[in-house]
């Protein structure tokens, strides 16, 4: 063989070897599939994808609450929730909007149990979890709120933030409106024989991103409306100079749409002779209303304010249904 037929098919060979060694250095190397989530917990062994057991909450609120003893119930001080973030909530400042509110002050700290959270199903592999971590003696409770997903590897905190709403027969939903997420809470305060006697509210707070943030209902002109919390029921009452009762009662309804929220509204306002309870009530005021929450540059904003805001009296004072 020729030197230079011998150095053709080196050259070749060497081709054909570089070649091989490229392609093989140029293959991707698969890693873990990595979580995108706010917080993580890895699934107990044991316990599938797929299993009611991993929505227990034994596993959920180590798992959302910093500084949490799962033995005791005890919880550390501030309160934090699983980024590290205090768990505060910050209402519109009284004289800030129109909506008049009863006094609330907040109760000693107690354990915090099973008991204390509320679980809704948003689809089959993700549930909207709320863990009360303090209460108030207008019937609300306050704690970390969050949307988590359950992943082939565990449980995903895929949205975070505070809820203050009722705490009795509390229910939580997303809701569609206007282009963004809602977080809606529904939930009773109750008293009297075997709770006989309830009003029920609806919280309703947006998800920014992967985050649930208290906005207020505002007015079109930007001016707060009220706070983000709609009653569905309450009643009041004042004395009168001519020593007769009066008594307000309001009821409201929403309704949901991709357009926006409809609230229905009706207030009747009575007197009432106490000395003569029998006596028919004589009717003082009856107004309807139907108010609608649009959003508007990606804030909820109300076209009016709520008749209780507007009818109530100066002197009257709100008492349970």
């Amino acid at each position: 063989m020729t030197s230079s037929r011998w150095l053709e098919r080196l050259g070749l060979g060497m081709l054909v070897f570089l070649g091989w060694t490229g392609c093989k250095s140029s293959t991707p190397v698969r890693s873990a599939p990595s979580v995108q989530a706010l917080c993580f917990a890895e699934r107990p062994t044991g316990v599938h994808a797929l299993s009611p057991e991993q929505w227990r909450a034994e596993l959920l609120i180590p798992m959302l609450l910093s500084g949490y003893d799962a033995r005791t119930g005890q919880l550390a001080t501030p309160h934090t929730d699983c980024m590290g973030t205090p768990v505060l909530w910050q209402d519109p400042e009284p004289g800030e909007c129109a909506e008049v509110g009863a006094a609330s002050t907040a109760l000693p700290a107690t354990t915090v149990t099973a008991a204390d959270m509320v679980m809704s199903e948003v689809r089959p592999d993700a549930r909207l979890v709320w863990v009360v971590t303090r209460r108030f003696s207008d019937g609300d409770g306050m704690g970390p709120v969050a949307l988590v997903e359950s992943t082939p590897r565990g449980m995903a905190v895929k949205a975070l933030g505070v809820l203050r709403s009722r705490t009795q027969r509390a229910t939580l939903r997303l809701e569609r409106v206007g282009g963004i997420d809602l977080l809606v809470a529904e939930g009773e305060r109750c008293s009297g024989p075997k709770d006989s006697v309830c009003q029920r509210s609806v919280r309703m707070v947006p998800q920014r991103g992967n985050r649930f943030i208290n906005e207020p209902l505002l007015l079109a002109d930007g001016g707060c409306a009220s706070p983000s919390m709609i009653q569905l029921n309450r009643t009041a009452s004042r004395s009168l100079p001519s020593r007769w009762l009066r008594k307000y009662d309001y009821t409201a309804a929403l309704s949901f749409a991709a357009d926006g929220i409809r609230v229905q509204e009706q207030m009747i306002v009575n007197d009432l002779d106490p000395k003569q309870p029998t006596v028919p009530a004589r009717q003082f005021r009856k107004a309807q209303v139907d108010r609608r929450v649009q959003v508007s540059a990606g804030r909820l904003v109300v076209d009016d304010t709520s008749l209780w805001g507007r009818l109530l009296e100066e002197g009257a004072t709100e008492a349970m249904r």
